[in-house]
């Protein structure tokens, strides 16, 4: 039996046996083309599995790239909360920066065998950007460690607001003619004297 359509005057039929309500495929259904009636790429509707039950599992290489990803977020926050600390635990940051630029490196590589090269890209680039400003900030610590541990031990003992500025003056003093003994240049930022 068929009903007219209000839109127009044409009878609408039932669908066949094997319409979509019942689980089978006519021939003119796009998703008909692919394994199970998925589609040529084998997924269902709305990005889902084969069978229409979920989303796609990650490959193998992808799991590797979010594993990586996730050991360099772990390793660069690390190095930036101890590049905070106080003498010597913040020479940790400089050991957990390299961690992270050998991470950012295998991410990289991962990432683009695995298909996913500008996410690749960025996650290595700016794991190596910020790795790198650790370490250099870690191994300049080294070269002033005795100024650094004298500066600490200063705002330790300081009281007041005015003792802990008198320290960090002394301290940038220090830094300031380092700098220039060093590199026969004043250091940048720093007031002409």
């Amino acid at each position: 039996m068929s009903t007219p359509s209000p839109v127009d005057d044409t009878p609408r039929t039932p669908p066949p046996a094997g319409g979509p309500g019942s689980g089978g495929q006519s021939p003119s259904d796009p998703r008909a083309d692919g394994p199970g009636g998925t589609g040529p790429s084998g997924k269902g509707p709305n990005g889902t599995g084969p069978d229409g039950s979920g989303p796609e599992k990650p490959t193998g290489p992808q799991r590797a790239v979010v594993r990586y990803s996730l050991a360099l977020a772990g390793l660069l926050a690390g190095a930036i909360l101890f590049s905070m600390l106080s003498l010597p635990l913040v020479m940790l940051s400089g050991v957990l920066a390299v961690a992270a630029m050998i991470c950012a490196v295998i991410c990289l590589i991962v990432g683009i065998r695995a298909g996913q090269v500008p996410q690749a890209i960025v996650t290595g680039v700016i794991g190596l950007i910020v790795g790198g400003y650790v370490f250099v900030s870690a191994v300049s610590t080294a070269f002033i460690w005795d100024i650094r541990a004298e500066y600490e031990e200063c705002i330790s003992d300081a009281i007041t607001e005015q003792t802990r500025a008198l320290c960090q003056e002394d301290y940038n003093s220090q830094i300031g003619d380092w700098f220039e003994n060093l590199t026969g240049q004043p250091l940048p930022g720093s007031p002409a004297g």
